[in-house]
């Protein structure tokens, strides 16, 4: 469930802007300040709400009438820097919701929150929604307690490397590649020739240093799972909810109030505040963001 996704270059993201929004000017007026957004509770002290949700890419994403928004990478290090400042917040609530994205962007946001709590001294439960797989998982490891909904999707745990090959096709229809390369590796992955036994071996162990990395950081997350219990899984076949609490993957099967009210018991502060960020991916750069320093503004 790994996707590999390409920022779009700023001069396509402005074509693509004027046809969907018409005449449009762009400045660089001041950026708007982040609002903190009050979900339920009440007291001084604060849990923070944060979403991982959709392919867990860095990719800017064009929204119409509003700009252009970072990756989710560069998002998330935005709320952890907000949240890093304000000594009232006591902990983060993870709310998971993808099929899982990128090992690197994965492993960033990982590395991101383990950091956090382990600086400012805070828990952090991971909830899984609809689908948590993959790099879901693998940011889930960041968490104290992991719940899970009891209709979720998880596991996937592994990695891929996709690859299309036509050769066939070309062959058929009398079509060659015949590339000029530095060196006899260059084109691995090309899909307009075949892989031989030596390449899928050299591709075979890339991949299996990236998998080893991923079942260490299971491993770490979830001390108590065995190792046959992390062998059973670690195939990247898909497992429900029930299936991965019996593993020890997760703590709980339950809702997201359920593991919200379980951060309120482990963080110290059964009282608190529920918040959320709104416009925090617009009140600056952090060293992840990749987007273009413009704000697009209607006429």
């Amino acid at each position: 469930m790994n996707k590999f996704v390409r920022a779009l270059p700023l001069a396509l993201i402005i074509a693509v802007w004027s046809l969907l929004a018409g005449c449009l000017s762009l400045s660089s007026g001041p950026s708007v300040e982040f609002r903190e957004v009050l979900l339920q509770g009440e007291g001084d002290d604060k849990l923070l709400l944060i979403d991982i949700y959709g392919p867990i890419v860095n990719t800017p994403i064009l929204v119409p009438n509003v700009g252009v928004m970072p990756g989710m990478t560069a998002r998330i290090r935005q709320e952890l820097e907000i949240a890093f400042d304000d000594p009232d917040v006591r902990g983060i609530l993870l709310r998971i919701n993808s099929p899982g994205g990128t090992l690197t962007d994965s492993d960033i946001i990982y590395h991101s929150l383990m950091e956090f709590k382990k600086t400012k001294r805070v828990k952090i439960i991971a909830s899984m929604g609809d689908i948590a797989a993959s790099g879901a998982v693998y940011i889930a490891m960041a968490a104290d307690e992991i719940y899970a909904h009891p209709t979720t999707i998880t596991g996937s745990i592994g990695v891929v490397v996709p690859h299309l090959n036509y050769y066939g096709l070309m062959k058929k229809l009398g079509l060659k590649s015949d590339p000029v390369t530095s060196g006899r590796y260059k084109d691995i992955d090309s899909p307009l020739k075949p892989r031989d036994d030596e390449e899928r071996q050299m591709l075979q162990q890339l991949v299996d240093a990236q998998h080893r990395r991923f079942v260490q950081v299971i491993q770490a997350g979830r001390p108590k799972m065995t190792r046959e219990q992390l062998r059973g899984m670690a195939d990247g076949r898909l497992i429900s909810a029930q299936d991965a609490k019996k593993s020890g993957l997760i703590d709980e099967v339950g809702y997201l109030d359920d593991a919200y009210r379980r951060l309120g018991e482990l963080s110290g502060f059964p009282k608190n505040r529920l918040i959320r960020y709104a416009n925090a991916w617009r009140t600056g750069n952090n060293i992840y963001s990749n987007t273009f320093p413009i704000e697009i503004t209607e006429d």
